[in-house]
């Protein structure tokens, strides 16, 4: 039974990578985790040319490879976008303190060093600080 499942094709998994590539596209992945997309996006080609080629086991595990990536984009992108608003906010009202400045600072880094769950930190940090410097102003 359990090798059954392994030999279909892994058409709900590719499904589910691509929908989950398409939503962090959505929400700007492409700009805020551009490595993550890539990766992917890379992983989702691996996989259909594994899926043509009728490795359903190796299709299987990069589609769902590739969409935990894409799921990381996505969460990468929404919290650095939401982020990136109140920070602008902030600086055009002329309030943005270099602590939230440079906390946006090293959550790009972390996101750019692939430390998704301290970039995700440092991102809402920031925008929490931007946010105060805006009630204080």
């Amino acid at each position: 039974m359990l090798l059954a499942g392994c030999a279909s094709a892994p058409t709900q998994e590719m499904s589910d990578a691509r929908q989950a590539l398409s939503a962090a596209h959505a929400v700007g992945a492409a700009e805020h985790a551009s490595e993550n997309v890539q990766q992917a996006e890379q992983l989702l080609d691996k996989a259909a040319r594994e899926l043509e080629q009728g490795d359903f086991g190796g299709a299987r595990e990069d589609a769902e490879a590739a969409r935990a990536e894409a799921i990381k984009a996505q969460n990468i992108a929404q919290v650095m976008s939401a982020a990136k608003r109140v920070l602008q906010n902030a600086s055009q009202r002329g309030v943005l303190s270099a602590a939230a400045a440079a906390l946006f600072d090293q959550a790009r880094l972390a996101v750019d060093e692939n430390r998704v769950y301290e970039a995700i930190r440092l991102a809402n940090e920031a925008r929490y600080q931007a946010e105060q410097d805006l009630n204080h102003q």
